[in-house]
C-alpha cells in the first residue's frame, strides 16, 4: 500500500493524471478533436506509468560536474 501511495505522490504521476483529466474533459466538451488529443493522451499515460527517478537526475548532475571542466579548474 505504501508503494502505491508513494507512486501517487510523484510529480510525474500528478502531472500525468492532470493532463489526462484535462484532455478527456476537452474531448468531452468538444474543445479539441481526437487527432489533437492523441499526443496529449500518450504523454499523460507515459507520465503516469513511468516512475519519477530523481536519483538518476542527481547522478547525471554529479557526473556532469565531474566530467565537464569548470571555470575554477582553469
Amino acid at each position: 500500500m505504501n508503494d502505491i501511495l508513494a507512486w501517487g505522490r510523484q510529480p510525474t504521476t500528478v502531472a500525468g493524471v492532470s493532463a489526462l483529466a484535462a484532455t478527456v474533459l476537452g474531448l468531452a466538451l468538444g474543445q479539441i478533436n481526437f487527432a489533437q488529443a492523441v499526443p496529449l493522451l500518450v504523454g499523460a499515460i507515459v507520465s503516469v506509468v513511468l516512475p519519477d527517478n530523481t536519483h538518476a537526475k542527481q547522478d547525471a548532475e554529479s557526473l556532469a560536474r565531474d566530467v565537464l571542466p569548470t571555470s575554477n579548474n582553469k
